[in-house]
């Protein structure tokens, strides 16, 4: 005899695949609330979540689980007749909806899953809440773009799908297989293709088309199903129209989810005329944005300054804007970048598109500017934050200024004001590219010209190479004296001394920078003049002059000190703790070393923060210590590599690199070499600078397998399906205490901070 199933919750047609953190997250929420919202983007699979939850919860609910679906219901319909349709419930014909569903709901125990609400809020969301007055065993979720917005309810935004990163050459950084976006991507192609595998020939390429596709489920299902006539690669190279590609969807769902245009727009027209006007105008930015920024670009030809911070306002409301979560105070906004071209699709090119392009450009020239105006200050870490969080906005207004007609003078005048951004934001191979499309697209002689030469002449200085620096520095020069522009002139000494000095100039080098540090308003103004008192103490430690070293690196200290510099000051730091090794101080010169560290891995210099690292190499050689040495120097070889040249090409920097590897080999058995070194080559920055500074002992690689014992694995697993410490403790017939125990091994062996991280991770293992 079987039991009838209570309820209405139709099985699904296809796996419901990942998503195991979301779900033990959505049922930890049920379980403390009785009104959970799932809300999101368009496609990022709210209803199929909350159809598993619903399912996985059946048993908590005798008299049943009903799915509601009322994305055919019309935007002014009568919700509380469609509720009582949905629940299969005949009323006496005099009675109210209402009073039916209230006289219904009153003692059952009850899931009811209401799905799309976002167009029927205003009807929704009061009746929700009345039902739940009445009903004290009914619990209600909903999926909905927006909130319902009343009292008790608990909203969960549902993440994108989780997707590895690729390094800068395209190659994958962690394991592709047991992610949850290329799951569905595998698991979807090969329902239309059952030869279809992820592998190493196309794992790099279904990478990035989840990550073009922003890890919505929705997407990554409907490019899937173009596995049955195209490669992934092919169907990468066609995204630039994916509205028109991306449309062969579920017949038998409701419309807006049988394509992406159709989702997106069911999101376009639930907006507001300003919203639909904000979202359009927001389509410039390449990426996240602030309200200032907004303000800025938005603001214009009918659009107040009250409009756009409305319209941001809903347009988060409704799921079309994610509100990034950061710890400091700025708030930043981003559009999905298959939002982002649907609002550009709005925009609809021309006229306007072109004002708004060039505001954003202008936004951002402006903020480049200040970054170079006020460098030599207490802020300086800040704005490097700024403008990296900002780089692909950046990337786009030199685009605009290298490609639009009349627009090369600002690509010239933003290039070479980036100039901190380039070097001590270690972008140096990107800063030298813009500066040679804004040099070509700008070829008349002008003050901007010689800046922008002579900005590219320092950059391919640091990057080592000398030969097109001192020809770019030669044609600044000639440039800067054509139409006598002494500002730029007043800096040549510094780029000429860089220059000289990677090129083992010494004596050059040294009158170069005497000569910079004559220029007392440069010095002053400039944070980069006030970098040739480091540089000068550099050339003197190479010639054994230490004292004088010290000397000056001392009073460079005190002008630092004066503005709140800390990136020049970091600069003093290491080449105290180069004078200090010298001198056979070593712990002096450890301390020197790790401050000099601290500062640039706060600023993100990476090529200064490993130089640091290097010379605490030869100093823990000094010390005895040579398996750290050789751990440290493996590290730094491996990380500089893809940058720039090695150790910035200085011949004195490399003849005592290539001495300590001479004494590490006499002093360490090979074994222990190769072993030490493996180890090294296998950090991160953020791992080689923790370990530099003893904070930890070099963390294995982020593929690499996490070792549970077998009770952890087994603690994991309970974690994964919802239980609490508690439950996990019965069930294992352990105390509490111990199971709290694993849990806090476990997750300081996988490096998380909550359960549902571990439920993520259990979900991604084979």
């Amino acid at each position: 005899m079987t039991t009838r199933r209570v309820g209405r919750l139709p099985d699904d047609l296809t796996s419901f695949v990942g998503r195991r953190g979301a779900i033990t997250q959505v049922k930890r929420l049920l379980s403390t609330s009785r009104l959970v919202t799932l809300t999101g983007v368009a496609g990022v699979g709210k209803s199929r979540l909350a159809t598993r939850v619903s399912r996985d919860l059946r048993r908590a609910f005798p008299d049943g689980i009903w799915l509601v679906e009322l994305g055919e219901v019309p935007a002014r319909g009568d919700f509380a007749q469609a509720l009582v349709s949905g629940l299969g419930l005949h009323g006496e014909q005099t009675a109210s909806a209402e009073d039916v569903l209230a006289e219904h709901l009153a003692d059952k125990r009850m899931l009811i899953v209401l799905d799309g609400c976002e167009h029927l809020l205003d009807g929704c969301g009061p009746l929700v809440g009345w039902l739940l007055a009445s009903a004290p065993e009914l619990r209600v979720l909903v999926t909905s773009r927006a909130p319902l917005a009343i009292a008790g309810e608990q909203v969960w935004s549902v993440p994108p799908m989780l997707t590895p990163r690729l390094d800068h050459q395209g190659r994958v950084v962690q394991r592709a297989v047991g992610h949850e976006a290329l799951e569905l991507f595998a698991n979807r192609a090969s329902a239309v293709l059952p030869t279809f595998t992820i592998g190493p020939d196309n794992e790099a390429d279904v990478v990035r088309l989840c990550q073009q596709l922003d890890g919505l489920p929705l997407a990554i299902e409907l490019a899937a199903v173009w596995m049955r006539s195209l490669s992934v690669s092919e169907v990468l190279a066609r995204l630039t129209d994916r509205y028109r590609l991306l449309t062969s969807g579920d017949r038998s769902a409701a419309p807006h989810h049988q394509s992406l245009r159709a989702a997106i727009e069911w999101s376009y027209g639930l907006c507001s005329p300003v919203e639909q006007a904000v979202w359009a105008r927001l389509s410039v930015f390449a990426d996240g944005f602030e309200l200032e920024a907004a303000e800025a670009v938005c603001v214009g030809d009918g659009v107040t300054v009250e409009d756009v911070f409305v319209g941001v306002a809903g347009l988060v409301e409704k799921s079309v804007l994610v509100r990034e979560d950061r710890q400091d105070s700025r708030t930043r906004y981003r559009l999905l970048r298959t939002i982002r071209e649907y609002g550009r699709e709005r925009l609809g090119g021309g006229t306007e598109e072109l004002v708004l392009r060039r505001r954003h450009r202008d936004h951002f020239l402006l903020l480049a500017e200040q970054l170079d105006a006020q460098w030599l200050g207490p802020d300086q870490g800040e704005w490097l934050s700024r403008l990296r969080l900002d780089r692909e906005n950046l990337r786009a207004a030199l685009k605009f200024c290298c490609t639009e007609p009349g627009e090369a003078d600002e690509a010239l005048r933003m290039a070479a004001a980036l100039r901190f951004y380039w070097i001590a934001g270690t972008s140096l191979r990107e800063g030298i590219s813009w500066l040679g499309e804004a040099l070509q697209a700008s070829p008349e002689p002008s003050a901007q010209r010689a800046r922008a030469l002579l900005v590219a002449a320092l950059v391919s200085g640091w990057q080592g190479d000398c030969d097109a620096a001192l020809d770019l520095l030669a044609e600044a020069q000639g440039v800067a004296n054509q139409v006598r522009a002494d500002a730029v002139l007043a800096l040549v000494p510094h780029t000429a001394g860089t220059i000289d000095m990677v090129r083992h100039h010494h004596g050059p080098a040294r009158a170069r920078f005497t000569e910079a540090l004559e220029q007392l308003d440069a010095l002053r103004h400039d944070g980069l003049a006030v970098l040739s008192m480091s540089a000068l103490a550099v050339l003197q430690v190479f010639e054994g002059e230490l004292p004088r070293a010290v000397e000056l690196c001392h009073r460079c200290q005190e002008i630092c000190e004066e503005h709140g510099d800390q990136w020049v000051r970091s600069w003093c730091e290491l080449v105290l703790g180069l004078a200090r090794w010298q001198q056979g101080e070593h712990d002096a010169a450890v301390s020197h070393l790790h401050r000099c560290l601290r500062i640039k891995h706060q600023f993100g210099d990476v090529l200064g923060a490993l130089l640091a690292v290097e010379v605490e190499s030869w100093v823990a050689s000094a010390q005895g210590w040579a398996a750290r040495s050789a751990q440290l120097s493996a590290a730094v070889g491996r990380l500089w590599q893809p940058i720039g040249s090695y150790l910035y090409g200085v011949r004195r920097y490399l003849a005592w690199h290539a001495e300590n590897e001479e004494r590490l080999r006499n002093v360490l058995p090979a074994g222990e070499l190769r072993a030490a070194q493996r180890r090294g080559a296998e950090c991160t920055v953020d791992e080689l600078v923790q370990f530099a500074l003893g904070e930890r002992s070099p963390a294995p690689r982020a593929d690499a397998p996490v070792r549970l014992t077998p009770r952890e694995r087994e603690v994991a697993r309970l974690v994964a399906q919802g239980l609490s410490n508690r439950q996990i403790a019965e069930q294992l017939v352990i105390s509490k205490r111990t199971s709290d125990s694993h849990i806090e091994h476990i997750m300081a062996k996988l490096g998380v901070t909550s359960r549902a991280q571990i439920a993520v991770w259990v979900a991604e293992q084979p």
